[in-house]
C-alpha cells in the first residue's frame, strides 16, 4: 500500500475526446494530493500516458490493454493495480460534481464501514429542450451502479469480489455481491445524504447506456441489454453468495425481490418498448428456472404480496398511468407453465428483432448474452 488515501479508477474506451474533463474534476479536488489515479485503457493501441504531462499535479498510472474487454474488466484492472486502502470508480465521460466530492466520501468512513455511498446526479436529455439536460439526484439504497461510491480494497480482495466480463449491469453483479456478503455481519455501507458527489453525464457517442435513443427518448439499452445483463448479474451474484454462506437468508430475500422486479420490468416494457417484451419475459423465465425455483417453496404468497407492494411504490413514477395487462400471480403462473429453452430460446427471440436493434447492440461492443 502507498501513502495516498484513495485511488480513482477510470475505465477508458475511445475516451480521448472527453477524459480531460474527467481528470480536471479530479485535479480540483480538495484532497488532490492524497489521490492516486489509474486509467485503464479498454481500446487496443490507445495510449493515455500523455495525461501524466497534461496533469502534472496528479499521481497518474496508465494501463494498456491487448483487447477490448468491457467496462467491468477495465475497472478490475484498476482494482488489481490499486495500492491504497480505498478505491472509487468514475467513467471517463463523467465528472466529480464538486471540489469536495472525494473528501466528502472519505469522511464517510467509520468503524466497520466497507463502502461509502454518496448521492449522484443523473443527467437526462430533455426532448423539449435538448441543449439543456436536466439532472435527477439518485441515492437509492442498494442501487446497482458504482457511481459515487468508495470501496474498501482489502474487503473486496479478501472476499474475492470482482468485476466480471459482463458488459451490461456488470456493476450490479459487483455491488449485489457486496450487499449480500455483509448480510448478518457487523460490516456496513455508509449512505451519505449530503451534496451530490458525482455527475453521470448523458454520455459520449460510445456510451453503452445511451444506445438507440429513439423519438420516445428512451434508450434501447433500458429494456434490451440492461435487462439481459441484470438478469445474468443477479443470478451470478446470488449463486456466488449462496455458495460462500448457504445459511445467508439475505440471499433468499434478494432473489425474491429480483423475481418480483422482473414482473414490473415486463409490465413497463409492454407499455414503453413492446418490441422487447418477449425478450423480457424470457429474462423472467430464466431467473425463475435458474434461481428462484430453488427457493420458491420457502416463500409464502404473503411475502410476495408485501414485496410487490413495496416495489410498486418504488416504481411509482415509472409505472404512472400504466394499467398492467397481466397480474403478478398470473405472470408467475405463465412463467411456470411455459417451456424454458435457455440460450436457444433467447437466440430465436433475438433473431426476430429488426436488424437496426442488433446493429445498435453490436456498435456498443456489448456481447450478446
Amino acid at each position: 500500500m502507498n501513502n495516498k488515501k484513495l485511488t480513482v479508477g477510470v475505465p477508458a474506451f475511445k475516451a480521448k475526446g472527453h477524459i480531460c474533463d474527467c481528470l480536471s474534476s479530479i485535479q480540483i479536488q480538495s484532497i488532490r494530493d492524497d489521490i492516486s489515479v489509474i486509467v485503464a485503457s479498454d481500446y487496443p493501441g490507445e495510449d493515455y500516458s500523455y495525461l501524466k504531462k497534461k496533469f502534472p499535479d496528479l499521481d497518474i498510472e496508465t494501463l494498456e490493454c491487448k483487447e477490448n474487454t468491457g467496462p467491468g474488466l477495465a475497472r478490475q484492472r484498476c482494482l488489481d493495480a490499486c495500492k491504497t486502502d480505498w478505491i472509487t470508480f468514475i467513467d471517463a465521460d463523467d465528472v466529480f460534481f464538486t471540489p469536495f466530492a472525494l473528501e466528502q466520501l472519505y469522511k464517510g468512513i467509520q468503524q466497520n464501514v466497507i463502502e461509502v455511498q454518496g448521492t449522484f446526479l443523473q443527467e437526462i436529455e430533455d426532448k423539449n429542450n435538448p441543449q439543456i439536460p436536466r439532472m435527477m439526484p439518485r441515492n437509492d439504497v442498494g442501487h446497482p451502479w458504482v457511481f459515487g461510491r468508495l470501496y474498501n480494497t482489502k474487503f473486496l480482495k479478501v472476499n474475492d469480489i470482482k468485476f466480471s466480463e459482463l458488459r451490461a449491469m456488470e456493476d450490479g453483479e459487483f455491488n449485489w455481491k457486496i450487499r449480500m456478503t455483509i448480510e448478518g455481519t457487523p460490516l456496513q455501507i455508509s449512505v451519505l445524504n449530503q451534496d451530490p458527489v458525482y455527475l453521470w453525464r448523458v454520455g459520449s457517442e460510445h456510451s453503452i447506456t445511451r444506445t438507440g435513443v429513439e423519438e420516445d427518448g428512451i434508450p434501447q439499452y433500458n429494456f434490451d441489454l440492461c435487462q439481459l445483463g441484470a438478469t445474468i448479474a443477479s443470478i451470478r451474484a446470488a449463486t456466488f453468495c449462496k455458495k460462500k454462506n448457504p445459511f445467508n437468508g439475505g440471499v433468499d430475500r434478494f432473489i425474491t425481490e429480483m423475481m418480483v422486479g422482473q414482473y414490473f420490468t415486463y409490465v413497463e416494457c409492454l407499455e414503453k418498448k413492446k418490441i422487447f417484451a418477449k425478450q423480457n419475459f424470457f429474462n423472467a423465465k430464466r431467473f425463475y428456472h435458474e434461481c428462484y425455483k430453488d427457493i420458491e417453496n420457502r416463500i409464502e404468497n404473503k411475502i410476495l404480496s408485501d414485496i410487490y407492494t413495496m416495489q410498486r411504490m418504488q416504481h411509482g413514477q415509472d409505472l404512472l398511468g400504466i394499467i398492467p395487462e397481466i397480474s403478478f400471480f398470473d405472470f408467475m403462473d405463465k412463467i411456470k407453465s411455459e417451456e424454458y429453452g435457455g440460450e436457444d430460446e433467447l437466440k430465436e427471440i433475438r433473431s426476430e428483432l429488426p436488424q437496426k436493434y442488433i446493429e445498435n447492440d453490436i456498435k456498443t461492443g456489448v456481447a450478446i448474452f
